[in-house]
């Protein structure tokens, strides 16, 4: 079990720090017409999308809360399989 749990923490690490580098570079005009951006937005997107449905219609205006809902929920969720696994 305890291969499985270090695996299931560097893919969720691996993760929250694709969805800061993605948020980072959302900040530089032309980056989300790049191919780096292109190839993070795939990453994330399976994580990202149902926060950004759910939350979407609470949360409105120029500042996309989402990466910091997902990274939270990233985080308890590994807090989680550390703590059951």
């Amino acid at each position: 079990m305890g291969i499985v749990k270090v695996a299931l923490q560097y893919l969720i690490n691996i993760i929250v720090w694709v969805i800061i580098a993605k948020a980072i570079l959302s900040w530089f005009p032309g980056a989300q017409s790049s191919s780096l951006y292109t190839m993070l937005d795939q990453f994330t997107e399976p994580v990202e999308a149902p926060i950004r449905k759910i939350f979407g219609k609470y949360i409105s205006g120029p500042l996309d809360f989402t990466p910091m809902i997902a990274i939270i929920f990233l985080m308890i969720i590994g807090k989680l399989i550390m703590r059951f696994l």
